[in-house]
């Protein structure tokens, strides 16, 4: 997994269930499968004290 899948599944944890706890246990679910060094994105989704604006927030500010 990279971290264009492990965003990908936040991303649509966020439209299909569209709360803050299906947010964080998603970003829970993969950030064990990234490599270390891409892991501080997802920590700040598992931290963020409303991961469901945060994940708001990175759609908005993506780059296509």
């Amino acid at each position: 997994m990279n971290l264009t899948d492990a965003t990908l599944v936040l991303l649509l944890a966020a439209r299909i269930h569209g709360t803050d706890e299906a947010v964080r246990v998603s970003a829970k679910s993969v950030v064990k499968k990234l490599p270390r060094s891409k892991r501080d994105l997802i920590y700040k989704v598992i931290d963020s004290e409303s991961p469901l604006d945060l994940v708001g927030f990175l759609i908005e500010n993506l780059e296509l």
